[in-house]
């Protein structure tokens, strides 16, 4: 165990888009459960995380005498002066955080990015970390599945609904937008993307994890 040190490796300092290659059905926005954006997906395909998210890079990590030890990042990419594994991890990350929150995307997608994003900045194993997570990931996700039915399991003995996962899709009207950032907007209210594509929202409480770390 390490003592005084920050819970997350990486925390984004500016908004984050990418094109992924993936259309998907509408405009999507993921909140972690304090109630702030932390992934939008656009009709295109385009992902962008939002400034603040934290994460551990790519995992598992552990710190041992406050030594960090796990999964290496990579060295310092010329171009974008961070890990050459920076970003890959950043999207899986994030994506794999909302996979169980109605995101329009499949695991085997996730993974694509993943390797995407490594092949971009040319980073020489990235078919060895590719790899690693088509064989792993499932664990992530299964981890993930039997935390959200023990919140939910909280929820109806007693325990706080913001444990509990929340998942909710909402295809909005087209009437009127909400004449500001959509960060601001409430979940469920209207809201219409740049395109004048209808946001659907996706609300999660299921994990006090990176996202709520960085807020």
């Amino acid at each position: 165990m390490c003592k005084n040190s920050e819970p997350w490796v990486f925390t984004l300092p500016e908004d984050f888009s990418w094109d992924s290659g993936f259309p998907v059905p509408g405009a999507w926005e993921f909140r972690d459960k304090t109630g702030a954006i932390r992934l939008i997906l656009r009709q295109s395909g385009r992902i962008t995380v939002t400034r603040r998210y934290a994460w551990d890079g790519c995992s598992p990590k552990v710190c041992v005498f406050d030594v960090l030890l796990g999964t290496p990042d990579g060295v310092v990419d010329s171009t974008t002066k961070q890990p050459k594994t920076y970003y890959a991890s950043l999207v899986h990350d994030t994506l794999y955080q909302f996979l169980l929150d109605g995101l329009p995307l499949k695991r085997w997608q996730a993974d694509r990015c993943f390797l995407r994003l490594m092949v971009k900045t040319g980073f020489a194993p990235r078919y060895v970390y590719w790899a690693a997570v088509r064989l792993f990931g499932w664990l992530f996700v299964a981890q993930h599945r039997v935390q959200a039915t023990e919140s939910r399991d909280e929820t109806r003995s007693g325990g706080e609904a913001v444990s509990t996962r929340v998942r909710r899709v909402v295809p909005l009207s087209r009437g009127r937008s909400s004449g500001g950032r959509r960060a601001s907007s409430r979940v469920g209210g209207d809201d219409i993307a740049d395109d004048g594509i209808p946001l659907r929202r996706v609300a999660s409480c299921r994990r006090a994890g990176p996202s709520d770390a960085a807020t």
